[in-house]
């Protein structure tokens, strides 16, 4: 999965993708929450993504305080009411990185998924925010593909 995600931050595009609108994540992607100067953003949309099931691929990441944290978990926790599964994973040893993976109900053939991972810098926070727009239809599916490529 690294591998994959580290792949997806060099390809870069342009371009306005605004698919997770309506979603209360999108205030972070818009930057009502974090100001986007603050935020490294990833778009990638069409044939390089094929390969990973996936028609699109969003992810913010931002260093933020605990007021700023609290507002995107609330953003998050919003979007969870239209939830089909949550999985939440947790680093027990340090307690210091925590995951979330959320699949949103469906839009026909197409599934949405929304990726946070949190980890503790100091006194602050490092939040890497991802929206996913895929034909794989479950998390556990997702986590397979991954770690496969």
């Amino acid at each position: 999965m690294r591998q994959l995600l580290m792949t997806l931050l060099l390809l870069l595009t342009t371009g306005h993708v605004a698919a997770q609108q309506g979603l209360a994540i999108n205030e972070l992607f818009s930057g009502s929450i974090i100001p986007k100067e603050r935020m490294v953003e990833t778009r990638v949309r069409g044939r390089m993504l094929t390969d990973y099931k996936m028609s699109l691929f969003r992810s913010v990441k931002c260093k933020v305080s605990k007021e700023e944290l609290e507002k995107i978990n609330a953003a998050v926790q919003r979007d969870m009411a239209s939830y089909k599964t949550t999985e939440c994973i947790g680093d027990e040893r340090h307690g210091r990185t925590s995951t979330l993976m959320v699949q949103l109900a469906s839009k026909g053939k197409t599934y949405c998924y929304i990726c946070q991972k949190t980890e503790a810098v100091g006194k602050e926070w490092v939040v890497t925010l991802i929206y996913i727009e895929s034909t794989v239809k479950s998390l556990s599916e997702l986590r397979k593909m991954f770690n496969n490529k």
